[in-house]
């Protein structure tokens, strides 16, 4: 998986890009965390001790995080509330739920969430 990671030193701001079809799994990491490195150690903890037959759910302000087989799936709580409604709505108004899912291994997923957590500020 592709990361980028950007300090703005004018708003001492901590950034994170990954591609586009990531976008979720970057929101799950900017919104539901504090920015500094010890605020991701909990989750950190539990996503090592995933076995590979072990299920996990991270439920989040705005994100849930599950861990199936190895595998991450990051999604916005409104996914699929809109099911049926949605085929009511006008086209401009349907929703796009490719932006508010992502899905990779765990292992890159862990592998990401360390290299930011070293890139973060220790406080």
């Amino acid at each position: 998986m592709e990361f980028d990671f950007i300090y703005l030193p004018d708003s001492r701001r901590y950034l994170l890009k990954l591609p586009m079809e990531q976008h979720a799994l970057q929101r799950f990491l900017l919104d539901e965390f504090e920015r500094n490195a010890k605020a991701y150690q909990p989750l950190l903890e539990q996503l090592k001790n995933v076995g590979p037959y072990t299920e996990y759910q991270f439920e989040g302000r705005e994100y849930i995080l599950k861990i199936e087989r190895q595998e991450v799936l990051v999604y916005h709580h409104s996914v699929g509330q809109f099911d049926e409604p949605d085929a009511e709505l006008e086209a401009e108004l349907s929703t796009d739920d490719a932006s508010l899912t992502a899905e990779c291994g765990l292992e890159d997923f862990i592998h990401l969430l360390c290299e930011w957590q070293k890139f973060l500020p220790k406080k």
